[in-house]
């Protein structure tokens, strides 16, 4: 909706309902005009873009057991600024993005200082890897889907080694612990593992055209 009538009419999603892909929020005239959203509008492009804010996130912030927490108060964060965001055109969705990323690279730098101050990352560097995520989103969404296609396709066991390692955060010596086998030999499989899992990636992506 137009800004300026933001408390005179109801958003264009609440009286025409979207069918296909896109959510048109407000179409400015000329698409001059700045618009804003509405707290429905919101929702919707978050549950859209949830998973992208997600991704953006991890590559900054690997630790996977961090980013639920990251990506909630970056959501939060945008959701108490919601007023503030304004975009020109047919569609918010990609200004909506790079809008949130924003907020969820600062929120990363802040959860970074306070957890681990020795390993903050350079802001310059934040940034570079804030822009080349964003400038490749759809290489790291498609290779997102390709590890995910690939680690459903490992054999149970190294499965489940490669999440305890990975996902859950388990250090090596305490799943060499827990499966009876040496630290060494852990390491070894998880190297096997991993080659494994990039020559998957590479034959899906390639089949995709990406290479």
């Amino acid at each position: 909706m137009r800004c300026d009538q933001a408390n005179s009419a109801p958003a264009r999603s609440q009286i025409e309902p979207q069918s296909g892909p896109n959510l048109t929020v407000c179409q400015a005239e000329g698409g001059a005009a700045d618009c804003c959203i509405s707290e429905e509008e919101f929702v919707a492009l978050t549950v859209r873009y949830e998973r992208r804010v997600r991704l953006f996130v991890a590559t900054l912030h690997p630790k996977q057991s961090d980013v639920d927490e990251i990506v909630q108060d970056a959501w939060l964060v945008a959701w108490k600024k919601i007023n503030t965001f304004r975009y020109a055109g047919e569609h918010p969705d990609e200004d909506f993005v790079r809008w949130v990323c924003t907020i969820a690279r600062y929120e990363v730098m802040k959860y970074r200082k306070k957890s681990a101050p020795r390993l903050v990352l350079s802001e310059q560097v934040m940034d570079q890897l804030a822009d080349l995520q964003l400038e490749k989103a759809e290489y790291f969404d498609a290779r997102h889907d390709a590890l995910t296609g690939c680690i459903e396709n490992l054999r149970p066991r190294d499965k489940q080694l490669i999440r305890r390692r990975y996902e859950q955060g388990v250090s090596v010596h305490d799943v060499a612990g827990e499966i009876g086998r040496s630290v060494d030999a852990v390491y070894k499989s998880l190297n096997r593992i991993r080659a494994s899992l990039l020559a998957c990636i590479e034959r899906t992506l390639n089949r995709e055209g990406y290479f």
